[in-house]
C-alpha cells in the first residue's frame, strides 16, 4: 500500500512547497451539468450525477469510456468480446449486448441522442465537452432502458465567434499511433462549423502464437457540425459522424483440461500453461471485428418569451461482423461467427419554461423506430471443426461425437426484430421558497416489438444416415427407428441452434414516475430525497437452442429510493456529495449461459435488490493542488427472489473506488502539471465463479500553455493483470475463457491548440 500511495503524497508534498508562490484565494470551479435536460450547477441538481469535464477528460487521459468507469466508483464497464458484447453496470445493474434483442439497463446518450447499442456510443472520446453519468433510474426525462442510470456525452458545438482547433498525436508501446484533430469557426455572421475526427491504431496486447496477437485495433472517426442562427431565438445545428472500427477481438486467455492439452500435442502444438493470466495464447482462427456506422442529426432549439423549444431528430445505420474461436486453443474445435446490422430513427420534441418562476416544467414526446438483424439467408452463426470429434471424446467420454458432429457442420442465422416506441413525458418542479422545492415526473410510453427469427442446423455427421444407426432403444425393452428430422435432432448442430422458423409479437404500455425533495440547509448544502421507477424493454431471444417457449422474456421494473447530502465548504475548497440508495428489481433480466457454455440466453428472475452508499469528494486544498475521491460502499446486491434466490450479481463487490490528485505548478511561460489516479474494486465475480480484486494506477505529467501540452503517461502502471469477464466451461473443448484488460502502458501526448 505504501507504493500505490506514494503519488498522491507525491503531489501533496510538491503543492505544499509551491503554495508560498501563489495566491491564497481560490476554490473549486463550479460545474454545470445538464442531467435534467436544464442548464444547473451540479450542486443545485437534486440527482447523483458524477461529470467530467474537457480539462479532465484530458488531464485523466480518458480515451473512451471504459476509462471514465475507472475513475467513477458506481459504474463498471466489462466487454467480453468487442463493443457490441459491452456490458454496462451503474450501482450493479446492467445488461450484456451479447445478444441483440437484449436492451441496455444503462442508457447512453450522445448530446441527447439514444444509442441502441453499446457499441455504438462507447467508442473513442473524441471532441468532448463533458460526461454526464447519471445514477438511478432515469425513466422520467430519459425513457425507457434507463432503470439504472444513464451515461451523458455531450460534444463540443461549432464557434460562431472565431477559428479555434487543435491536432493532438499520441504514441506509445505495442506501436501506439493515435492523432485526433478539430477545426471550429464562423462562415458568416450566422453560421459555423466543426470538423473534428482522430485514427487510433495499436498492436494486440496478448501473445498469440496461432495468429495475429488479440486486443489490437485500427479505428478512425469523422465527424461534422453546421450551426445556423439567424436570430437570438432560434438555433438549428446539423451534425453528422461516420466511425470505423477494426482489430483482433477480444483479449482472450484460456485454461485448457489436460485432455485437450493432450490433444494439443498430440497435433504437434504447444501444451497451454494454463496461466490464464500469462498474457499468452493461440488460436486456429484469426478473431476479428469490423464496425461501420453513420448518424445524422438535426437539432433546433427556438426560444420563447415562456421557455424554449427543442427539437431532436437523429437516425443512424450500422453494420458490424466478427470471428470468435470460440474454444481459444490451436486446436480447429468450433469458430463463431456475428454479423448485425440495424437502422434507427428518433424524433424529440420538448418544451422547457423558463426557471426564473416558482414553477417551472418540461414537457415533451418522444417517438422511436428501430431495426436490428443478425445474420442473412446465406450466414453460418458457428462452423464444427477437424478437431471437434476427438476433443468432445477426450473431454467427456462420450462415443457419440463420432456420430452426432462432423468437420464442417454449421447453423444458419437469419434474425430480425423492430422495435416502435411511442412516449409522452413532463416533469413539473414547485420552487415552494428559497430553501424548498417538490418535483414530479410522469412518463407514458407504448411500445411494440416484432421478431422474425429462422435458423436450421445443417450436418453431414453419421447419425443423418440411416444406415449408421438404424434402431434406437425405446425405453421399453425395444427399438425404434429414428426419423431423419429426429436424427437432425440429436447432432451437435442442432444442439448449438435449434431450427426455428416463425414469427412474434409483443407490446406494452408503461407507466414511469418520479417524486422528488429537497431542502436548502443553507446557501452551501442541500438535502434531497426521491423515489422514481424506470422500465426496461422485453423482447425476444435471438440466441442459439432455445424453444419457442423460451424465446420471449418479459418487461423489467425498477423502484428505486435515494436520500443525498451536497454541499460545499470551506469557502468553496471541498464539496462533499453522499447518496444512500436502495433499488428493487422485478422481472430481472438475467443473462445466463447455456448447458455446455456455447452461447447466453436471457430469462426473467423474480427480484433483485441492491443498496448502498455513494461518496463523491472534491477539495482544493492549495491553489496549485486538487484532490478527488470516490467510493461505493453495496451494502446488498443480490437476487432476493426466484429460482436463483440468494445469488449476488457478477462484477459487484462490496467496495470499490478511486482517488486522483492534480499538481500545477507555473514554469517558463507555462504550467507544469501531474495527476495521479489510483482505483480499487473488491472481491467480485467476473461472469462465472471466478472471484478477483482489481487496483489499478495511472501516472500523468506534463506541460502545457496558451497553445501547447505536451505530457508522458502510463497506465496500470503495477502491471496488474485481471479479467474483465470469465466465461462458464465450454464442455467439448474443455476451456475456460478469461477476457483480460490490457497491461502496463506508457507513452507520450502533444497537443497543439490554435
Amino acid at each position: 500500500m505504501k507504493f500505490k500511495s506514494a503519488p498522491l503524497a507525491f503531489a501533496v508534498s510538491l503543492g505544499l512547497m509551491a503554495s508560498n508562490t501563489l495566491a491564497q484565494e481560490f476554490a473549486l470551479e463550479e460545474i454545470v451539468v445538464t442531467a435534467t435536460k436544464r442548464a444547473v450547477s451540479l450542486q443545485n441538481v437534486a440527482l447523483t450525477v458524477n461529470a467530467f469535464s474537457a480539462e479532465t477528460i484530458e488531464d485523466a487521459g480518458l480515451n473512451n469510456a471504459v476509462d471514465v468507469a475507472t475513475i467513477t466508483p458506481s459504474l463498471t464497464i466489462a466487454t467480453p468480446l468487442g463493443p457490441f458484447s459491452t456490458r454496462v453496470n451503474i450501482r450493479g445493474i446492467g445488461t450484456s449486448g451479447t445478444d441483440p434483442a437484449n436492451e441496455p439497463s444503462v442508457g447512453i446518450f450522445v448530446d441527447g441522442i439514444y444509442q441502441s447499442a453499446a457499441g455504438l456510443g462507447l467508442s473513442d472520446l473524441t471532441d468532448i465537452e463533458r460526461i454526464e453519468v447519471l445514477q438511478g433510474p432515469q425513466g422520467t426525462l430519459y425513457g425507457k432502458n434507463t432503470n439504472a442510470g444513464a451515461i451523458s456525452i455531450i460534444t463540443k458545438q461549432p464557434n460562431i465567434e472565431s477559428t479555434e482547433g487543435y491536432v493532438e498525436i499520441q504514441g506509445g508501446e505495442r506501436n501506439l499511433r493515435k492523432m485526433t484533430a478539430a477545426v471550429s469557426g464562423p462562415l458568416s455572421d450566422t453560421l459555423a462549423y466543426r470538423v473534428s475526427g482522430s485514427s487510433n491504431q495499436q498492436d494486440g496486447y496478448i501473445k498469440n502464437s496461432g495468429g495475429e496477437d488479440l486486443g489490437s485495433n485500427d479505428d478512425w472517426n469523422l465527424s461534422g457540425k453546421l450551426a445556423y442562427s439567424p436570430s437570438e431565438s432560434l438555433h438549428v445545428t446539423l451534425s453528422a459522424a461516420h466511425v470505423e472500427r477494426e482489430g483482433s477481438l477480444g483479449g482472450a486467455d484460456a485454461t485448457v483440461s489436460d485432455a485437450t492439452n493432450g490433444l494439443l500435442m498430440a497435433n504437434g502444438y504447444a501444451a497451454d500453461k494454463n496461466n490464464p493470466f500469462d498474457y499468452l495464447t493461440g488460436t486456429s482462427a484469426n478473431t476479428g471485428i469490423k464496425v461501420e456506422s453513420n448518424a445524422l442529426s438535426m437539432v433546433v432549439d427556438y426560444d420563447f418569451d415562456s421557455g424554449s423549444l427543442k427539437s431532436i431528430t437523429a437516425y443512424d445505420e450500422f453494420e458490424n461482423s466478427e470471428t470468435i474461436d470460440a474454444d481459444r486453443t490451436q486446436l480447429d474445435i468450433i469458430t463463431f461467427y456475428e454479423k448485425r446490422s440495424g437502422e434507427n430513427f428518433s424524433q424529440e420534441i420538448r418544451f422547457t419554461s423558463n426557471s426564473d418562476q416558482a414553477l417551472e416544467y418540461q414537457a415533451g414526446l418522444f417517438y422511436y423506430d428501430g431495426t436490428v438483424t443478425r445474420g442473412d439467408e446465406n450466414f453460418a452463426l458457428g462452423e464444427i471443426g477437424e478437431h471437434m470429434v476427438a476433443s468432445g471424446f477426450a473431454n467427456t467420454g462420450s462415443t457419440a461425437f463420432a456420430l452426432i458432429a462432423a468437420a464442417g457442420d454449421n447453423a444458419k442465422m437469419n434474425h430480425e426484430w423492430n422495435t416502435r416506441t411511442i412516449a409522452t413525458f413532463g416533469q413539473t418542479t414547485w420552487h415552494v421558497n428559497e430553501q424548498l422545492d417538490f418535483t414530479a415526473g410522469l412518463r407514458w410510453t407504448d411500445e411494440e416489438k416484432q421478431a422474425r427469427l429462422q435458423s436450421d442446423a445443417i450436418s453431414t455427421a453419421l447419425i443423418t444416415n440411416p444406415m449408421a444407426v438404424p434402431a434406437l432403444p425405446n425405453g421399453m425393452g425395444g427399438f425404434f427407428v429414428p426419423t431423419p428430422e429426429q436424427r437432425k435432432a440429436m447432432t451437435l448442430a442442432y444442439g448449438i441452434v435449434t431450427p426455428i422458423d416463425a414469427d412474434w409479437k409483443r407490446s406494452s404500455q408503461n407507466v414511469d414516475w418520479m417524486l422528488k425533495t429537497s431542502y436548502n440547509l443553507s446557501d452551501d448544502a442541500m438535502l434531497f430525497a426521491s423515489a422514481s421507477t424506470g422500465t426496461k424493454s422485453g423482447g425476444f431471444n435471438g440466441v442459439s437452442g432455445l424453444t419457442r417457449a423460451d424465446r420471449e422474456f418479459d418487461d423489467e421494473d425498477t423502484l428505486s429510493f435515494e436520500l443525498g447530502l451536497k454541499s460545499t465548504t470551506l469557502d468553496s475548497r471541498l464539496r462533499t456529495n453522499i447518496t444512500a440508495f436502495r433499488t428493487e428489481i422485478s422481472d430481472y433480466q438475467q443473462s445466463f449461459q447455456l448447458p455446455g457454455g456455447a452461447g447466453t440466453s436471457v430469462r426473467n428472475e423474480g427480484e433483485v435488490v441492491v443498496s448502498g452508499i455513494d461518496l463523491n469528494l472534491q477539495a482544493r486544498p492549495l491553489e496549485n493542488l486538487t484532490l478527488e475521491a470516490g467510493l461505493m460502499y453495496m451494502k446488498k446486491a443480490e437476487i432476493t427472489a426466484g429460482a436463483n434466490k440468494g445469488d449476488a450479481l457478477f462484477l459487484v463487490p462490496e467496495m470499490q473506488g478511486n482517488v486522483a490528485a492534480t499538481l500545477v505548478i507555473p514554469m517558463a511561460d507555462g504550467t507544469l502539471y501531474t495527476r495521479a489516479d489510483y482505483s480499487f474494486m473488491g472481491d467480485h465475480t467476473t461472469g462465472s465463479d471466478f472471484v478477483q480484486n482489481r487496483e489499478l494506477l495511472n501516472l500523468k505529467i506534463g506541460w502545457r500553455n496558451e497553445n501547447w501540452n505536451v505530457s508522458l503517461w502510463g497506465k496500470n502502471l503495477t502491471d496488474h493483470a485481471y479479467a474483465s469477464f470469465t466465461t462458464e466451461n465450454l464442455s467439448f473443448a474443455g476451456t475456460s475463457a478469461y477476457i483480460l484488460a490490457p497491461n502496463r502502458t506508457i507513452g507520450a501526448t502533444a497537443k497543439y491548440n490554435f
